[in-house]
């Protein structure tokens, strides 16, 4: 759980003195898992800041839902809308579980941007980092077989939630098929073949949705012809 605005990374430079000027702007909201906090396209300008839990970004294409990443306590949300004089969400987001947040309106966050301008360079930052991400993305639903598609992005979740063990490597965080379907544009039974693949070959083992990476260098190999760079699979690398 965040406590402390100063955590959340675009808020870091923030002077300590000044907090109180600015706490009194926050909103605090809860939201319960698999409640809609935005849907693209519609007309709002609040500023969010998650707190605990995560959030998924997605759009919607002919019906079919593509993710577009995961948001993390100390991420923020709604601040390229912000910096725009669109007011138009350009994606939906969702929980996937329980979530608090904190919200700030455009107008309150546009004032915190003109006062600190490190603040401005941060979301310059972010807007980079995710852009990194996106055209990641793009690669994988543009170029790759699915097998190539799912070692990649089992990979970018070892980097962003992994937690080493031993010789075993824990992703922690639970994933379902259709998540990683929606990530890459395929189908839940072709996730679900290659990941039987997987394990059949002895390279992750899968239990109540949270993976196990057993032989993460061969894993691994089967990016190399992608050119990661493991340090920069994490999404927001700030």
């Amino acid at each position: 759980m965040i406590t402390n605005l100063l955590d959340i990374p675009i808020f870091a430079d923030i002077p300590p003195e000044d907090l109180p000027q600015i706490l009194p702007l926050l909103k605090e909201r809860q939201f319960k898992k698999n409640h809609v906090l935005v849907f693209e396209n519609d007309q709002s300008d609040e500023v969010y800041m998650i707190r605990s839990g995560m959030v998924k970004i997605y759009r919607i294409h002919e019906g079919k839902e593509i993710v577009l990443g995961i948001s993390t306590p100390g991420d923020i949300l709604g601040e390229a809308e912000a910096l725009s004089n669109d007011k138009h969400r350009i994606s939906s987001i969702e929980a996937i579980e329980n979530v608090s947040a904190w919200l700030l309106t455009k107008q309150d966050f546009l004032k915190i941007v003109d006062k600190y301008p490190s603040v401005l360079r941060k979301a310059y930052m972010i807007l980079v980092e995710r852009t990194r991400v996106l055209n990641r993305l793009i690669r994988y639903l543009t170029f790759y077989d699915v097998r190539t598609k799912v070692a990649n992005l089992i990979m970018d979740f070892y980097y962003n939630f992994g937690k080493p063990s031993d010789s075993i490597y824990k992703i922690d965080l639970k994933i379902n098929q259709s998540l990683l379907a929606n990530m890459l544009g395929v189908t839940r039974e072709s996730i679900s073949k290659t990941l039987g693949d997987f394990q059949a070959e002895g390279l992750i083992e899968i239990h109540d949705k949270y993976f196990y990476l057993l032989d993460k260098d061969k894993l691994e190999s089967i990016c190399h012809q992608t050119e990661e760079i493991p340090t920069l699979r994490k999404w927001y690398n700030l």
